[in-house]
């Protein structure tokens, strides 16, 4: 019976610390990772120079690219995020959380990552992730913020957002229904004031003498 009950709560507190990936079907996600072996270097260009937070584990790069703007008014609907992260331990198992924060409203998870690895400076052990943004999210202009979990205690070990990268902060963004949607509309022309009515009377005349002429003749 003990063995029992240390199996459930073995198994209850695997369950807890396991990183949920985004449930909502506000947007689907597709994940890529470098498979190579880790090369580990002691030195990398430093693409990002200012984050909220880091401790043993720091961003290197992010890079963001938006694309699908169907009804060609400014603001799209797929979202890519590439970042590249590097710690100070030989290997640290991490997660991501993405969110999005508009003009107005709260700030929103629209992406939880599977568990990736670290290792050290290497460059082959990034993480990109490809969103499409398929409801509940009005056309605005977003700020993306990243943060870095450890894998097994879910402690914050890094974060970057809008506020320390321009790159990250008006992302121009809207669901794809509301990018589908291409209103058509037909324009009328009406002409007013005296000289529209006069043309307009001078017209029907003409077209009830011609009718009169021509029934005369039959």
């Amino acid at each position: 019976m003990k063995n029992i009950s240390f199996s459930l709560l073995s198994c209850l507190l695997l369950w807890l610390a396991a990183p949920a990936t985004a449930s909502t079907t506000d947007s689907s996600t597709t994940e890529r990772r470098s498979e190579h072996k880790p090369l580990l270097k002691s030195v990398k260009d430093t693409k990002v120079t200012t984050q909220a937070y880091q401790s043993h584990v720091w961003f290197h790069s992010v890079d963001v690219f938006i694309s699908g703007d169907l009804n060609a008014n400014g603001y799209y609907h797929r979202l890519e995020v590439e970042l590249d992260a590097d710690t100070s331990l030989p290997y640290q198992q991490v997660f991501a959380e993405f969110t999005l924060l508009p003009s107005y409203g709260d700030e929103r998870v629209y992406y939880t990552s599977s568990v990736f690895e670290l290792y050290r400076q290497s460059p082959d052990d990034w993480l990109a992730i490809d969103t499409v943004l398929e409801n509940r999210f009005a056309p605005d202009d977003y700020l993306l913020t990243i943060r870095l979990f450890d894998a097994a205690t879910g402690y914050l070990l890094a974060e970057i957002s809008g506020f320390d990268d321009a790159n990250l902060d008006y992302i121009p963004l809207e669901d794809y229904n509301r990018d589908s949607y291409i209103r058509s509309s037909v324009t009328v022309e009406a002409s007013g004031g005296a000289t529209g009515i006069l043309l307009l009377l001078v017209l029907c005349l003409l077209s009830g003498q011609r009718y009169r002429a021509l029934r005369h003749r039959s």
